[in-house]
């Protein structure tokens, strides 16, 4: 009788156990990350107003890297096609608050399907093809003084967005399209019989192979108006590198063309131009030195941006930094070391610098 009573338990306690299993190979197969990016530090800029004098001594956040946590996620649907998911927030470590306009997801928040053979397809808020390919070629590491500071786009992303991203072999191609590119401004979203109201198409490609990287990228956005949405800013950018040893050379060009009247105060037309140069002196020690040089087209002005930075890895997550940028302006020129982020003077030279401390999770 005890014998006979022990078989439904032990069948039992296989089910769950069998369950259990099956459960368990079915998560295996789908994964969601946690991930992070703290980054602060003590920062030291001059004629930091536009009257022309006054310089600053703060804690500023994202100096080497912005700050960020988000949530990644993959599942597999069998067949080479997984199901993927991002959302990323922003936060200005010192004090807490949201970066992208307030956004609770503003660096990205999109879903997708991913095909080992056809590509990527994502629907919602995304980096465009200058911020994904050109995050590998500034030689100041895309910090706060590299190419974001020499244009917003540089670290552009668009709402209401759809991407597409696709290889072959050495080839790599994304293209965007946004049906209304920032939602928090006024007609920056969709307006209902405008389709060219704030709209975006983006295009970029890029060839990588052993030490190469070469780079190509088109953006244009429409106007946020119903009166200028037939008018447009337009980019055209190109860049590459190239590894010898320790040392990678970088070199690009953007030329900048915009008859939006709305944003000619920061997206003035230009042609801009850089390069530089990275040296991995030790495996935790980095050396990097590059220059932007820009010349405006509605007015007779030019800027220099130069700095260096080093980086310094405690451990695989830690890091120590030092950025050093010098702008010189001319007459009529306002470039700043650190982009939008600190005005300077018409024509006013000014000084960057910065030490702090990155720590990733």
């Amino acid at each position: 009788m005890k014998t006979s009573h022990a078989f439904p338990a032990i069948s039992k306690l296989l089910t769950v156990v069998l369950g259990a299993g099956a459960s368990l190979a079915a998560h295996a197969q789908s994964s969601v990350t946690l991930y992070g990016i703290l980054d602060s530090g003590i920062e030291y800029v001059t004629h930091a107003a536009k009257q022309g004098s006054g310089n600053v001594l703060r804690v500023n956040t994202g100096n080497r890297i912005n700050s960020r946590w988000g949530l990644t996620g993959k599942e597999d649907l069998g067949g080479g096609l997984h199901s993927i998911f991002t959302l990323e927030s922003g936060i200005a470590m010192n004090n807490g608050t949201l970066q992208q306009g307030g956004r609770e997801f503003g660096r990205q928040a999109f879903v997708g399907l991913e095909s080992d053979k056809f590509g990527t397809v994502m629907a919602g808020r995304q980096m465009t093809p200058m911020y994904r390919y050109f995050l590998a070629l500034d030689p100041l590491n895309y910090s706060s003084y590299g190419l974001s500071a020499q244009d917003a786009q540089f670290v552009g992303r668009a709402d209401n967005a759809l991407e597409y991203l696709g290889h072959a072999g050495p080839f790599e191609f994304n293209a965007l399209y946004s049906f209304g590119y920032d939602s928090t401004i006024a007609n920056g979203a969709q307006v209902p019989g405008q389709f060219r109201v704030g709209k975006q198409v983006d295009l970029g490609g890029r060839y990588r192979q052993g030490p190469v990287n070469l780079t190509l990228a088109y953006e244009q956005r429409q106007g946020t108006s119903i009166a200028s949405s037939g008018n447009s800013e337009r980019r055209f950018v190109a860049g590459g590198s190239w590894e010898i040893g320790r040392t990678t050379l970088y070199g690009g060009y953007e030329l900048l063309l915009n008859d939006v009247a709305a944003t000619l105060a920061d997206a003035a037309p230009q042609t801009m131009v850089f390069g530089g140069v990275r040296y991995q002196v030790t495996p935790q020690l980095q050396l990097s030195a590059g220059s932007y040089y820009h010349a405006y087209r509605m007015v007779s002005a030019h800027a220099l941006s130069s700095g260096v930075n080093a980086d310094y890895w405690l451990s695989k997550r830690t890091a120590l930094y030092t950025d050093l940028t010098y702008v010189i302006n001319s007459a009529k020129s306002t470039l700043s070391a650190t982009g939008s982020t600190t005005p300077v003077a018409t024509g006013a030279n000014q000084l960057a610098v910065v030490a702090g401390i990155v720590q990733k999770f």
